[in-house]
């Protein structure tokens, strides 16, 4: 077919207006969103929730922040950290009270992997903490390590609580397992039935309690 066939014309007209219904089927027609549920692999959310569990009395826990939201460079460091352009910390422990960074959380990866984080968090002066994904850790211990890793004692009362602490009122116990606040509760049947008792306020994600004494 020559450019002069008298089917050219008609056949490129037909080409743009089919072009044409194309391109404002895809501008106008309606959007269609989902949220994605759920957040995260069950692994990673186990870890999540066993960890808020541990440190949440003094820290607060970020899922999933990009590496550029929590680092900025200068001169060869601006170098470094396009190399994690598109890379994120599994979870970005801060301060609950000032929001400061404390320590940084990779859950898994390779060996090169983790090499690359350990070099990128030792320039920053940044604590890195790596574990392995299992489905249960001990919490008293993740709570010991993750709050050693940020300079704070476990058994320090955060800030606001030892300004809002009276000293003239019962002060509810913490937890022996998980070292959260615990609450009062009435047994309600069994051998200690009307008796209270301390239950940790993590219930049931810890299941801590212990017996009301009379000089409490």
């Amino acid at each position: 077919m020559t450019l002069d066939h008298p089917l050219i014309l008609p056949t490129a007209v037909g080409f743009i207006a089919l072009a044409l219904i194309a391109l404002l089927w895809l501008r106008l027609r309606p959007a269609q969103l989902e949220c994605k549920e759920p957040l995260f692999t069950p692994e990673f959310r186990a870890f999540l929730g066993q960890l808020d569990i541990a440190v949440r009395s003094h820290l607060i826990i970020f899922p999933a922040m990009p590496v550029s939201d929590v680092l900025q460079g200068k001169g060869g460091g601006k170098a470094l950290l396009k190399k994690f352009r598109n890379e994120r910390f599994d979870f970005v422990v801060c301060h609950r009270r000032d929001m400061d960074v404390l320590c940084v959380i990779k859950l898994g990866g390779n060996n090169a992997s983790s090499e690359r984080y350990r070099t990128l968090c030792q320039s920053a002066g940044l604590t890195l903490l790596e574990y392995d994904i299992k489905p249960y850790r001990d919490v008293p211990s993740l709570r010991q390590e993750v709050l050693g890793a940020c300079g704070i004692d476990e058994f320090e009362l955060p800030a606001e609580q030892q300004q809002e602490q009276d000293p003239e009122t019962d002060t509810p116990p913490s937890c022996p397992k998980c070292q959260s606040p615990m609450v009062l509760k009435t047994i309600n049947k069994g051998a200690h039935s009307g008796e209270e008792c301390w239950v940790c306020s993590q219930y049931p994600d810890c299941k801590g309690a212990k017996l009301k004494k009379l000089s409490d």
